[in-house]
């Protein structure tokens, strides 16, 4: 898997990303912190929420979103954009897909400089359900890397699938509690209990919060890792000599 390459790669696109700027990487701090900021304002004016409570909230579900959707969307164009190492280069594909996900692990790294920053100014929720973001994110991150290992097949085969996945992805957004809290609902509805994003997201959100998930959450993160990583490798490995003609 050459996990070496993966970092290496990684790393040279964000400084090749920020190459002759002033501020380097940290401008991606910069801008997720202005943007969770503005965020918090106005819809804690709008949901008539306590700011306190809110930015914490948003500024985890905003990180953890971007890291999510960032994976998916660039995964899905992960095998297109190395066609010249493809085809030239011997080194197993899926190292580009992984470059893909590497680099979004260091922007995401970068992004939670905000949530510390967030829970030094306000009083920090931390307990014992703290230590339960460890098992969360190990969840989160297998099945991230599994759908964007699968979005990225799909897409080098159908050229078409990259703009369906954004445009859901966008739409899944405003039905995800993300900007707003699912506890302004009073029941439950059909697309925060089947939305599988939502789930997701409470694994890395609650303990980070310091609640523990709700017990729905970890049966739904186990079952689609479970399912999905055996389903993602078996279709690498029915596509894998397909890849370099499909670029």
């Amino acid at each position: 898997m050459r996990r070496e390459l993966w970092w290496v790669f990684a790393a040279h696109d964000i400084k090749q990303r920020f190459r002759r700027s002033t501020l380097g990487p940290l401008w991606l701090t910069l801008t997720m912190g202005i943007m969770v900021g503005a965020l918090g304002f106005v819809f804690s004016q709008l949901f008539k929420q306590d700011l306190t409570e809110f930015l914490p909230y948003l500024a985890v579900g905003i990180i953890f979103w971007g890291l999510l959707t960032s994976v998916i969307n660039e995964g899905c164009t992960a095998f297109v954009a190395g066609e010249g190492y493809i085809q030239n280069v011997p080194m197993p594909i899926s190292v580009h897909y992984y470059r893909v996900f590497a680099r979004n692990i260091i922007i995401w790294a970068h992004n939670m400089v905000i949530y510390f920053l967030v829970i030094l100014v306000f009083t920090p929720k931390f307990s014992l359900f703290t230590i339960l973001i460890l098992p969360g994110f190990l969840v989160f991150l297998l099945n991230l890397a599994w759908m964007g290992l699968v979005a990225g097949i799909l897409s080098t085969r159908f050229r078409d699938i990259p703009q369906v996945i954004t445009n859901l992805l966008q739409v899944v957004f405003f039905v995800t509690p993300i900007f707003w809290s699912a506890k302004v609902l009073p029941d439950r509805t059909a697309f925060i209990e089947l939305n599988i994003f939502y789930h997701l997201l409470e694994l890395v959100r609650s303990p980070l919060l310091g609640s523990a998930p709700p017990p729905l959450s970890w049966i739904v993160g186990c079952t689609m890792a479970i399912v999905g990583i055996p389903f993602s490798i078996w279709l690498y490995r029915r596509a894998y000599a397909r890849i370099p003609y499909w670029v």
